[in-house]
């Protein structure tokens, strides 16, 4: 598998980049522009934020998915949705997701194994997303981040993806639940 960090991937521009300009820098994202010659000869800045690559879980215990009740205030909404989390630099989708599996729900897999990985929102975003599907869950302690506040919740496989499909909801949750059905995982 690749690195899962964005910018090792990036291929070649098609079209030229007269600049790329980084207008700001969060410590959680960095956000800019690049400017670029379009092929009817005009230019067009190409406003873009880069984040950390993200995983994903998708985790099967005694017949139920593991889900997180958790509030998002930038939607202003709690949400049951799939663990999810940051891939850190050196690591890849499935030791990411395992580790934040443990660390959100307390559960660590006894095998972990990739079902998809790709760009998101690639309008905007430089923002890579690896689904990880883990089974063989062990209870562990949560190691909870500062600013996570989360619940576990477990879902009958048969009712998965009418869960993950009620509002409120999100992308990954969606994707997640989806993909893993479609693969026979659910």
């Amino acid at each position: 598998m690749s690195d899962p960090h964005p910018l090792a991937e990036l291929a070649d521009p098609k079209w030229s980049v007269i600049e790329s300009v980084t207008e700001y820098e969060t410590g959680w994202y960095t956000g800019g522009y690049d400017l670029v010659d379009q092929p009817d000869g005009s230019t067009k800045k190409y406003y873009w934020a880069e984040l950390a690559p993200a995983v994903v879980i998708v985790a099967v215990t005694d017949d139920n998915l593991l889900f997180v009740e958790q509030y998002r205030p930038t939607v202003r909404e709690t949400q049951l949705e799939l663990p999810a989390g940051i891939v850190e630099p050196g690591e890849g989708f499935c030791e990411a997701g395992a580790r934040e599996l443990r660390e959100e729900t307390g559960f660590d897999p006894d095998s972990t194994s990739l079902i998809e990985e790709c760009w998101c929102s690639t309008g905007l975003l430089r923002h890579r997303r690896g689904f990880v599907f883990a089974e063989g869950l062990s209870p562990v302690d949560r190691e909870l981040d500062s600013n996570e506040f989360l619940v576990p919740r477990t879902v009958p496989v048969e009712e998965a993806v009418s869960v993950a499909r009620a509002d409120p909801t999100n992308d990954a949750t969606i994707e997640g639940v989806l993909l893993a059905k479609n693969d026979g995982l659910l």
